[in-house]
């Protein structure tokens, strides 16, 4: 049951179908929101998530690697609510490989389908979120953008990019009120990291203070509370990774 059934705050999770984003969707729901999810592959996991909230949970389709998708999907949201107060951006892709051997044109798919899909949807989102309640925008990064990680140069260097795109935006938009802030999240147990092979877990388990992975819930948590409760944060960015980097 949502916490207030009578809440209009309104937000924009990408990357709901599944993992963190779709951790992401039912905390934010748990909170009272609206939540537009969006989807490229994964309609029937949002579904799912819409009929145990009816007529809160708006299914999206987004396309990273196709930027119009941005827009019409804001303004799905649009037309749906006439309102969005908050803007997670979760999705992306990843494609690993060390630099000497990838494929430079696999390369550069990811570092532009990451960056331009980012840039796309939040010029898309911010003539409705200026207007918005205590509007927010959360990048979900990693910290491997911070202190890298071999076979990632792709991916890591998109979230690293995520910061300074973070930062910048923050000071662009920190006169019409809307906050910008980044979760860099470590390794967590998902769909995508069960593949891990169990050696690698225990090295990267080892190598953790807190001795383990991350679960989605955590990381979620993390993230509403950038979005809905750290409102005197802005140009933040917020390691959640159980002491890995330290």
């Amino acid at each position: 049951m949502l916490a207030n059934e009578t809440a209009e705050r309104t937000a924009l999770v990408t990357g709901a179908s599944r993992g963190i984003g779709a951790g992401i969707v039912r905390h934010l729901l748990d909170r009272g929101l609206r939540v537009a999810g969006t989807y490229r592959s994964g309609l029937e996991n949002v579904k799912k998530l819409a009929a145990a909230y009816p007529k809160h949970v708006l299914p999206v389709r987004l396309d990273l690697a196709r930027r119009e998708t941005a827009l019409s999907a804001i303004e799905e949201v649009r037309q749906q609510w006439g309102r969005l107060d908050s803007l997670v951006l979760n999705a992306a892709v990843w494609n690993g490989g060390k630099l000497a051997k990838i494929d430079p044109d696999a390369w550069w798919s990811v570092i532009e389908t990451n960056l331009r899909s980012a840039a796309a949807i939040v010029r898309a989102a911010i003539p409705m979120l200026v207007e918005g309640e205590s509007p927010s925008i959360v990048l979900v990064g990693s910290v491997v953008g911070d202190v890298g990680f071999a076979g990632d140069t792709a991916y890591a260097s998109t979230k690293a990019a995520a910061v300074g795109f973070a930062r910048s935006l923050a000071k662009e938009l920190a006169p019409k009120g809307v906050r910008v802030n980044v979760l860099a999240p470590g390794f967590v147990d998902t769909d995508m990291t069960a593949a891990v092979p169990d050696a690698s877990r225990h090295k990267i388990a080892a190598a953790t203070l807190l001795g383990r992975f991350g679960t989605v819930d955590e990381i979620a948590r993390a993230a509403v509370f950038l979005s809905e409760d750290a409102t005197f944060c802005t140009g933040t960015v917020l390691v959640a990774d159980g002491g890995w980097t330290l």
